[in-house]
């Protein structure tokens, strides 16, 4: 059933017999559903109402050079549009016209569309329509499932709310309840096979629908469920061979409110692909830093599915190990490794250890009273590594190794240890991320078992030198 409470509110409002409560009212209703669709959306209020060419609304949203704005012009009905001839009229600002009551007759609609086919990238819609987008939220039943939307009560909604918060910054043509109807159907399959068909003409619908970028990303967030329900990543090659506008589509970071959206949902279900190709290029549209923004929303969930391919693209600041023992878990005995997220930061659960891995060195918070290592014992560890630095205290005296050569680097600290009588141990070693010239520096800590770096290195480098250097002493499980 549709929610009829944007509808009815907008009636009631109607009905005041003081025009600046009429105003007030409408204008009241408008500004809170409008923020309730698109939360990321400023809205403000212009003081005028129902003028010709002045906005009732103005829409703001982004930062700096992404900064956008698009008016939103109220009428009283569709008829009020066309006999004024708003759509041309309008149509150079690409505005939002928004009637407060439904259409009644079909020439309405044909006049709006057909002027609309002359007015560029204008939206024309009503309350009822936008009460449809709204509410297009699926009630799980109590029987036993049959269907795609009852095994995953949310089926179909990562592309319904994405619709919900484009439809007025990126809306275009004439939206009426019937098409956003439509839409609902087309998001949300009844059963696995009807949702990926279904899931096609989504992506034709959305084109004419929304204007370019919004287009773009509605689209290629149906393309990717599509791609994870059927297992077919051909979808990626065949965009850079056929059509390098596709490749825009298939690629392109995903921004902070479509990982909210599609993320948890694709990690949750069980039927989406396991190839790691699809994963893999999923993960080539997020960071780390998005994955951290995201982060309340991910809790519970496990990554590995997600992170297992990126690691070795994605880049990080800081890996931290830390015990991973939970009350009353002492003796629990945790079988594989498991990425997931916890504090707010990614961890890789170990066993009885994890290593938290963050893009801000400011969210991870380490001891500083773990024991030195003694330089025997790190030794054969550190050869897998290109070692630049070597950091020595002894009783007496600290003495700092360097060289750009790990075979120098071996030969100064033994040379060290063996000549000169004192105690050494080691608090911390230098590693490079690579052999390449340039290659950013790791500081391995052993006080805080924490591997930092100043530029972004790899998380699966960091997470190599938490665990093979800074965990030396521990049976850690293997993959």
């Amino acid at each position: 059933m549709i929610n009829e409470t944007m509808r009815s509110a907008i009636h009631e409002a109607l009905g005041a017999h003081n025009g600046d409560d009429l105003i007030r009212g409408v204008k009241g209703i408008l500004m809170h559903e409008i923020s309730a669709l698109d939360p990321a959306v400023k809205i403000e209020n212009t003081g005028y109402f129902n003028h010709t060419f002045v906005p009732d609304l103005v829409m703001k949203w982004g930062e700096g050079s992404r900064k956008q704005e698009r008016d939103v012009f109220l009428r009283f009905s569709l008829r009020a549009a066309t006999v004024g001839r708003d759509v041309q009229a309008l149509a150079q600002g690409s505005p939002v016209l928004l009637a407060l009551k439904g259409s009644d007759t079909g020439d309405e609609i044909a006049t709006v569309q057909q002027e609309i086919a002359e007015a560029g990238e204008v939206l024309v819609t009503d309350v009822p329509a936008l009460d449809e987008i709204r509410s297009s939220e699926v009630v799980a039943t109590h029987r036993e499932p049959d269907s795609v939307s009852e095994l995953h009560p949310r089926a179909g909604s990562p592309l319904l709310n994405l619709v919900r918060t484009s439809v007025m910054r990126g809306g275009r043509g004439l939206l009426t309840t019937e098409t956003a109807h439509g839409l609902r159907g087309q998001a949300r399959g009844r059963t696995r096979e009807t949702e990926i068909n279904e899931l096609q003409e989504f992506s034709g619908t959305v084109r004419n629908l929304f204007r370019g970028e919004t287009a773009t990303r509605l689209e290629r967030a149906a393309q990717l469920m599509q791609m994870g329900l059927t297992g077919d990543v051909s979808l990626i090659e065949q965009a850079q061979m056929v059509d390098p506008s596709e490749d825009e589509l298939i690629r392109g970071r995903l921004s902070e409110s479509e990982l909210r959206v599609m993320l948890p949902y694709l990690l949750r279900r069980d039927d989406i692909t396991s190839n790691p190709r699809y994963w893999r290029h999923l993960g080539s549209m997020v960071t780390l830093e998005l994955l951290e923004s995201i982060s309340n929303d991910l809790q519970g969930i496990d990554l590995t599915r997600l992170v297992e391919p990126n690691k070795d693209s994605w880049l990080a600041l800081r890996a931290a190990l830390s015990y991973n023992v939970e009350p009353g878990q002492e003796d629990e005995v945790y079988a594989t490794k498991r990425w997931e997220i916890r504090a707010r930061v990614l961890n890789l659960i170990m066993g009885q250890y994890r290593v938290m891995v963050t893009a801000d060195r400011r969210r991870i918070r380490t001891r500083e009273d773990n024991p030195p290592a003694r330089w025997v014992d790190i030794e054969g560890c550190l050869r897998e590594f290109h070692l630049t630095g070597v950091t020595l205290d002894g009783l007496v005296r600290r003495v700092q190794v360097t060289g750009e050569n790990q075979a120098d680097v071996y030969r100064d600290v033994q040379s060290i240890t063996e000549n000169i009588q004192d105690d050494f141990h080691v608090p911390r070693v230098e590693i490079a991320a690579s052999d390449h010239e340039g290659a950013p520096r790791i500081s391995a800590d052993f006080s805080t078992w924490a591997a930092t770096s100043d530029n972004g290195v790899s998380v699966d480098k960091l997470t190599e030198v938490a665990t093979k250097v800074l965990g030396h002493r521990f049976e850690l499980p293997s993959d």
